[in-house]
């Protein structure tokens, strides 16, 4: 051990052993004496304010609300998933003129018809998010509309 008054830790103590900080009338808690750790009554001081001859802090700026009609408009909600589901629907018609199915074109439009509006009412969801564009409608659509368009052909016939 070092002379001097000091520990092995590095810690200068005094000869005595004892600090006025080992006083038995206040309670001693685990962390007292942690860094950061300040004993001063918080009750007896005031709130924080600016330095001596420093200017006051500025108000807060009063923010406008915005107008409820600044919001994205929602008019184009159906024409975008009709569009979106209107696209492969216009590609299974031309799948069937170009094969040459030999169903009916009654039960035929019926297939391509059922799909078509079960999609476009599926993808009001994510359009109702605001996100989806009319690329991204196009692109949830197609397995939704081929699977849709598979179990009707597969029912109709």
């Amino acid at each position: 051990m070092g002379s001097g008054g000091t520990s092995g830790t590095g810690s200068a103590r005094p000869a005595g052993g004892s600090t006025s900080r080992d006083d038995l009338s206040e309670p001693k808690f685990s962390w007292q004496g942690a860094p950061g750790y300040s004993s001063f009554d918080p009750q007896r001081f005031p709130p924080h304010a600016p330095m001596p001859g420093a200017p006051p802090y500025p108000a807060a700026p009063e923010h406008e609300r915005p107008p409820i009609s600044a919001g994205r408009r929602r008019e184009a909600l159906l024409p975008r998933c009709l569009g979106a589901a209107a696209v492969w629907a216009v590609v299974a018609v031309v799948l069937a003129l170009v094969t040459g199915v030999g169903a009916g074109w009654g039960l035929r439009a019926v297939a391509i018809a059922v799909p078509f509006l079960l999609t476009a009412g599926a993808l009001t969801a994510p359009a109702r998010r605001g996100r989806a564009g009319i690329g991204l409608l196009v692109l949830l659509a197609f397995p939704l509309f081929w699977v849709l368009y598979a179990v009707a052909v597969a029912v109709l016939g």
